[in-house]
């Protein structure tokens, strides 16, 4: 039942990462590293591990604050496994929290993990606090996802993580190498190739449009004035 149900509503890279995700936990405490292309849906498949997995308290951890907004705001509606019949229609939703400041006692991280099915965070912040914060964060949770590990510095990984020796740990990223040039650890559970995901076509052909500043304080802005400008355009 639970193969009928993932398979009318995800796609093949994201079955076998579950799958592959959850007989991992059978046999194994060690971090675990899901490879899928920018594309496939590393999120969604997120989502349904929290889902099928009955993670009692997720922490998601991600290298960016728009990032972090993002992926908690579908974490909050179950992004669309609802909408494609992943999950049941009368299913709750998680209680999703934002961790966006340093937590500086273990009862600040007491009063927010408590109410809270998930937390999404960014490592500089969960990273770069206290170290009896960090433990208390790991004492609360069941599970700790990674999202975009290659984006995370080794150190500061390795530093963050040693608190949760004893949870569920899957990093998520879509290649084995770090931006600082280290091989992303863990042990590989799934890896979807960059070729089988050109072939299913998961990739569309984009149109680059260059823009020149030469003054650094209008560039963001005139990149942004662009984007908006290209967005009418395609909208009609």
């Amino acid at each position: 039942e639970l193969n009928n149900v993932l398979r009318q509503g995800l796609r093949p890279p994201q079955i076998g990462s579950i799958y592959n995700t959850l007989g991992h936990w059978t046999k194994s405490q060690s971090p675990a590293t899901v490879v899928l292309p920018t594309g496939t849906g590393k999120t969604e498949t997120m989502l349904a591990l929290l889902v099928v997995a009955q993670c009692q308290k997720l922490l998601v951890v991600v290298p960016t604050d728009p990032l972090r907004d993002q992926t908690a705001m579908k974490f909050i509606r179950h992004g669309v496994l609802k909408e494609f019949g992943v999950v049941g229609p009368k299913a709750g939703y998680p209680v999703v929290g934002l961790l966006k400041h340093r937590p500086k006692s273990a009862a600040e991280v007491d009063e927010l993990f408590r109410i809270c099915n998930v937390l999404v965070t960014t490592m500089n912040v969960a990273g770069g606090s206290p170290a009896w914060v960090q433990q208390r964060m790991a004492e609360l949770c069941s599970h700790l996802f990674i999202d975009e590990a290659h984006h995370i510095p080794a150190p500061t990984w390795e530093d963050f993580r040693k608190y949760f020796q004893n949870k569920s740990v899957v990093q998520f990223t879509a290649t084995p190498f770090r931006n600082d040039g280290k091989h992303v650890d863990g042990e590989p559970v799934y890896t979807y190739p960059l070729l089988k995901a050109q072939q299913e076509d998961y990739f569309r052909q984009i149109m680059f449009k260059p823009v020149s500043e030469v003054d650094e304080r209008r560039a963001d802005a005139m990149i942004a004035e662009n984007a908006v400008a290209q967005l009418r355009a395609d909208l009609g």
